[in-house]
Parts: structure tokens; sequence; C-alpha cells
């Protein structure tokens, strides 16, 4: 029996250990354990949300599971070691009257020597005891030390997600309202300058979700800082001035290539970890609110053709919306939607809200 007790307490520990390690120290994404923890519970807090809209729980939920992972590597890390030092009667002993400890007085014990650095009323009864104690204890010390450098960057990438939110929806926040605010009569302005901008910081953030997976699991309540709303714009968008604009008003290659590019790399990452396409296909882009601007656009007929070759990447945006507790009105177009106008100046004057 106290042979199995063992194999079961070191299963626990190197199962546990291996996913604290991958999650805090690889910049491939988390560990298995992590990675179906953060996903159950987020789908458990989604369809809670589909049956009644509430997006103040989903803007907790980010925070409940990576307090909740590190919680679970925490009893993981304890359950292993209690189960170790159970495996034997004479293990731990009462410093006192050196009196064999119970189970409750073992899990004391356990949870002491991990966190404290210190063995308390009670103390491990021989050498091999004494060696494993002064593991759990180093054990203990680099769990700690893990959880806390994971939870810092952490914080500073979530910031810096929903800072690429606001710029994009600066530029408007929805896919015609980007483009017909770059409009100047003539051309797009100093919209290529924006593009070469949003570049790096949409593949920072690309790489911010590789390393840091629980990012997805953070969610804002007020849309224009919504990175998943500002994405699917910004992509419409350059869907639209790609296929949709005459080219030779078109803005640069140079600018509009690599951010396009940009927002593949982002898809991507979310399509090995997080998402799968939607079933459901997205009708055309509205071209009709790029021509009641004066922008010059291709035909409707040719614009349907040209955009089928990115159907695939659409269902995706639309996934990476509906997987954020959004619909895609939210994002489609001014038709749908009034998602910037919290950034105009009478709404900042009149009617601020902070959430």
């Amino acid at each position: 029996m106290s042979v199995l007790v063992i194999i079961l307490g070191l299963m626990i520990l190197i199962f546990s250990m291996i996913d604290v390690l991958v999650t805090t120290l690889t910049l491939g994404g988390s560990g298995l354990l992590t990675r179906r923890i953060s996903h159950w519970l987020w789908k458990i807090v989604l369809q809670a949300h589909s049956r009644s809209p509430n997006h103040n729980l989903l803007a907790t939920s980010g925070l409940m599971i990576l307090v909740g992972v590190v919680l679970v590597w925490i009893v993981l890390a304890w359950l292993g070691w209690t189960l170790l030092f159970s495996a034997i009667g004479t293990s731990v002993v009462n410093a006192q009257s050196k009196e064999p400890a119970d189970i409750w007085e073992r899990i004391y014990f356990t949870g002491y020597t991990l966190f404290t650095l210190g063995t308390g009323d009670y103390q491990p009864q021989g050498v091999l005891w004494q060696i494993l104690s002064a593991v759990a204890s180093a054990n203990g010390f680099f769990l700690v030390t893990l959880s806390i450098t994971y939870l810092v960057p952490v914080v500073s990438a979530v910031m810096q997600k929903r800072q690429l939110a606001l710029y994009i929806t600066s530029l408007g926040g929805t896919p015609d309202e980007i483009i017909t605010r770059a409009w100047n009569g003539q051309g797009f302005g100093q919209l290529d300058q924006h593009l070469i901008a949003l570049t790096p910081m949409i593949i920072g953030l690309a790489e911010s979700y590789l390393a840091y997976p629980v990012l997805h699991y953070f969610h804002s309540v007020e849309r224009s800082k919504a990175t998943s709303l500002s994405l699917a714009a910004l992509d419409e968008a350059l869907t639209l001035l790609q296929y949709g604009v005459e080219e030779s008003y078109r803005p640069e290659p140079v600018a509009l290539a690599p951010v396009r590019r940009a927002t593949t790399a982002f898809l991507q990452t979310l399509k090995s970890a997080y998402i799968k396409a939607a079933p459901d296909s997205l009708g055309l882009p509205p071209l009709d609110l790029l021509r009641a601007a004066g922008i010059p656009t291709v035909s409707d007929e040719e614009f349907r053709k040209a955009i089928q070759q990115v159907s695939g990447r659409r269902q995706l945006l639309l996934a990476l919306v509906q997987n954020d507790g959004w619909n895609w009105n939210s994002v489609a177009s001014t038709k749908t939607t009034n998602r910037a106008s919290t950034l105009d100046d009478t709404a900042l004057i009149n009617n601020a809200v902070l959430h």
C-alpha cells in the first residue's frame, strides 16, 4: 500500500511540475493541465453568458482562470507531498512527544514545509524524510516564485492588448468607419503610417498569446477596448481596401501587406490553440457605405469573386468575436453598431462611463 501511495504522490508531483514549467518558462503555450482547465472554465462562463448576457462575468473570468490555475498547481503540489509523507507511519512525528502525526497533521506539516520553509510543531523522522522535507521546501519556493513571475507579465500583456484595441478603435470602430475616416477625397492620407505602426504591435500580441495563453480569456466590458472586435474591424477594413477599393486608390502595398500578414500570424496562433473556424459564413462587407463617402470601389460582382479566397479567414474572425462573448453585429458596420462613439468628444464630456 505504501508503495502505491509513493508512486501516486510522485506522479502527481511530476505531472504538476511539468505543467508549471511548460506554462511559465516556455514560449510555445501552456501545459496540458493548464490548457484544459482554462478551456473548460471559459467554456462554462461563455455558456452562462449565452443564456443570460453578462459581460461583467466575462470580464472577471480571465483573472479567475489565472488565479485558479495557480491554485491548482499549489493544491497538486500539496497533495503530492502529503501522499509521500503519508506513505510511512513514522515519517512525520510531533516535535515534542515524538508521536506519529495523523493525516490532518501531515497535511499541516506539508503545507508548512512547502510555503514557510520550516517544520513547525512537527518534524520529519529519519535522514530520508529530512532530505525529502528539504526538497519539498525547495519545491514550494520555486513554485511560488514561478507563479509570481508568471502573474506579473500577464498583467502587463493584458494592458498592451487593450492598448492595441484602443489604437485601432481610435481609427474607427467598424471596417467602413476605419476607411471612410481616413478618406480625404483623393486618397487615404496618413493611413499608411498607422498601418505600419500597427504591424509590430499585432505581431507582439501574437507572440504574447503564445507565451501567455491565458490572455485569450481576458475580456473587456467596453467595446472600444475589446481586442477581438478591434482586430476583426481592422482585418475586414484591410479586406475592403485590398479587394473592394479601386486599385489606383489603395494604400501602398508596402504598408498594407505587412499588417495583413501580421493579422494572419495572429489568427494562425489562435487557430492552433483556441478557436476553430465558425461554421456560419459572413455576408459581403458593405461597399455601399464606402461609395456613399465618395470612395471609388470595384463592382459588387468583382468584389464577391475576389473575397471568396478569404472566406475561411473571415470565419476565423467570426469565431474570434463569438469566442469573446460578442456577436458579429458588434463590429460588422456602422449600420449595426456605433462602437467607437464612446471615444467621441461629446461622449467623453457628457456621457463618460467607467467600467
